[in-house]
């Protein structure tokens, strides 16, 4: 097995379970501990995770997350499909906002062949993909936070609060079984927040994987929320609280 390929099933192990163990891993990648030492001590060093007594677990503070460029890796399957669903939702000459998740990224190629959409985001990497698809594209000023790639701060959400559109994806961390979502970063929760308030539609993408957690910082409820869509079993009962039901 590669290097990436471990690294990729380390960080969606951390991702399922929320903590893993070096016994736990050899067993799971049929390596030695001292290639999973050396595995996990890489991925520190990339800011992917944290190493613990035996172990590691994820990054929790919010100025720490796990880079972009690691996170595009994970479930890209699942994203994609989730995106190829979702992506049912836009019309043509829609302006259409997407937020700077890993997960929202994979829209950009069913975008793509849709004539006349606009294109409204706070993410630098969402807006280049935009671009390189010729796709007309606002992206949001602001204090640009490196590990995500993304701007954000009071300069973004004073753009996001004067952008009207026609649907907007978000995605965050978790969601409870209750119907909340929530998130680590104060400061993309805050940005979310302010395009979802002058959205029409209001769309979740979410990895199963994220169902049944819950982060510190409240994005928004159920009842505020359109659609969903994830690769993960939703709760019962979850839609009917959905804005779109009632």
């Amino acid at each position: 097995m590669s290097t990436d390929l471990r690294h990729k099933k380390i960080l969606n192990l951390l991702e399922e379970n929320g903590l893993v163990s070096i016994r736990e891993l050899t067993r799971v990648l049929y390596v030695s501990e001292a290639t999973v030492r050396r595995d996990l001590s890489k991925l520190e060093k990339d800011g992917a995770l944290k190493r613990t007594f035996g172990g590691a677990k994820p990054i929790l503070d919010t100025n720490k997350q796990v880079p972009l460029f690691i996170r595009e890796t994970l479930d890209s399957k699942a994203k994609s499909e989730i995106c190829r669903n979702a992506a049912e939702l836009i019309k043509e000459g829609s302006t259409v906002f997407i937020d700077g998740s890993s997960t929202a990224q994979y829209l950009v190629k069913y975008i793509a062949p849709m004539k006349d959409v606009v294109v409204v985001t706070y993410s630098i990497k969402t807006a280049e993909l935009m671009c390189k698809n010729h796709i007309k594209t606002y992206c949001a000023g602001g204090l640009l936070i490196e590990n995500s790639l993304v701007c954000a701060g009071p300069k973004a959400v004073e753009f996001a609060r004067s952008i009207n559109t026609d649907i907007c994806f978000i995605s965050c961390k978790g969601v409870s079984s209750d119907g909340k979502f929530t998130d680590t970063s104060e400061e993309e929760t805050a940005i979310r927040r302010a395009f979802m308030e002058n959205s029409r539609t209001r769309v979740m993408l979410m990895t199963g994987n994220k169902i049944g957690t819950s982060y510190m910082h409240t994005l928004c409820e159920a009842n505020e929320v359109d659609y969903m869509f994830s690769n993960g079993e939703i709760p019962e009962g979850f839609f009917k609280k959905m804005r779109s039901s009632n």
